[in-house]
């Protein structure tokens, strides 16, 4: 298993900085920075092995997985503003603003979602796959998604009642975008889809819960960012309005309920099945 991750890595890490040339000035510098900063490619490795699991080549859709990593790319970027969440480290190297400056950062991250685009677009597959993948990211990252979990995240007044439709928007889209992705490419039925939605949503959300679970009492050397912010600055953080106790339970009952969706419509493949672990397990 850790051989099929580390070509599936190898072949991302190519696949994302190909096209971009750093000599050609500040604005492809600060984009080939932002995706040399290594990260754990969850999106594209959750797009890619899935297709695994219908016994379908990968490889052939990687343009479409690193697409999905420039989305997540870009929006790390700008949430990273000193406008949004203020973050000078990101995966234990400068923030692409304090690396370069505000302007670019903010012009890095629209052109990495551009170019995401852009790749999808021009993937040979049939129309009709290309604009089902379109419809499905976009959704994951606008109003409905990441965007407008992001603007509940800064307007957020204390009321714990949001904290899980704003994980829902700002986290699980994607990654619910990135599976129904995959769905649409392996021809899964609509049936089926629907509980890979459900599956999605709920992993992401037990992903976010993990996440703020790190913010409390991680480790700043492991996990390669500022902690301890979330007490301080106020946000939503699961663990900070339910407890520690309950979050842990909630990630539990999560984790089991979205293994049990994934086996209701047969989908065993041991690398993804362990990705969805490894997703709610961290390292602290």
């Amino acid at each position: 298993m850790k051989d099929y991750f580390e070509k599936l890595t190898n072949e991302i890490e190519s696949g994302l900085v190909k096209g971009i040339e750093p000599k050609k000035g500040i604005l492809e510098q600060a984009m080939h920075y932002s995706l040399c900063v290594r990260g754990k490619r969850l999106r594209p490795l959750l797009f890619l092995t899935l297709i695994d699991a219908f016994e379908k080549n990968s490889l052939k859709y990687i343009d479409i997985a690193c697409a999905i990593e420039y989305i997540h790319t870009y929006s790390l970027i700008h949430d990273d503003l000193p406008c949004m969440d203020n973050d000078d480290f990101r995966r234990g190297m400068p923030t692409v603003h304090k690396k370069f400056n505000d302007a670019i950062a903010l012009l890095a991250g629209d052109t990495l979602l551009a170019s995401a685009f852009e790749k999808i677009s021009y993937f040979d597959m049939s129309h009709d796959k290309i604009v089902n993948i379109l419809k499905i990211l976009t959704h994951s990252i606008g109003k409905d998604g990441m965007a407008g979990g992001q603007a509940l995240d800064l307007e957020f007044n204390g009321n714990k009642e949001l904290i899980f439709h704003i994980q829902r928007k700002k986290t699980a889209e994607l990654i619910k975008g990135a599976l129904l992705s995959s769905a649409e490419i392996v021809d899964m039925n609509e049936k089926d889809k629907g509980i890979l939605e459900d599956a999605g949503n709920t992993i992401g959300i037990a992903f976010q819960m993990a996440d703020d679970l790190l913010d409390i009492e991680g480790d700043e050397q492991i996990v390669g960012k500022k902690l301890h912010k979330d007490k301080k600055n106020k946000r939503p953080n699961s663990v900070l309005f339910f407890g520690k106790d309950f979050v842990e339970k909630e990630i539990e009952t999560s984790y089991t309920n979205s293994i049990n969706m994934l086996k209701e419509i047969k989908i065993n493949f041991p690398p993804f099945l362990n990705l969805i672990k490894k997703m709610v397990y961290r390292d602290r």
